[in-house]
C-alpha cells in the first residue's frame, strides 16, 4: 500500500460552526496561493465537535506528487 507524503502544512480549526466554515475557507484559499496552486493540493476535512453547535476543519496542504 503506498504511502501518502507528509503535509507541508496541518491546520485544525475548532468552534462554532458558522465561525469555522468561514474561516476554514479563507485559509485554505490563502495557503493555496502561498504554495503555489500548481505544486500543491489543499484538502479539507469538517467533523462534528464535542459540543454543540461546532465543528472541526482540518486543512492540509501536501506536495503534488510528479506526473
Amino acid at each position: 500500500m503506498p504511502t501518502r507524503p507528509r503535509p507541508l502544512i496541518a491546520v485544525r480549526l475548532i468552534g462554532p460552526t458558522a465561525t469555522v466554515t468561514a474561516h476554514a475557507a479563507t485559509i485554505a484559499a490563502q495557503l493555496t496561493a502561498r504554495y503555489g496552486r500548481e505544486r500543491v493540493t489543499c484538502r479539507t476535512s469538517t467533523h462534528s465537535a464535542r459540543q454543540a453547535g461546532e465543528s472541526r476543519v482540518y486543512i492540509t496542504i501536501t506536495r503534488k506528487e510528479p506526473e
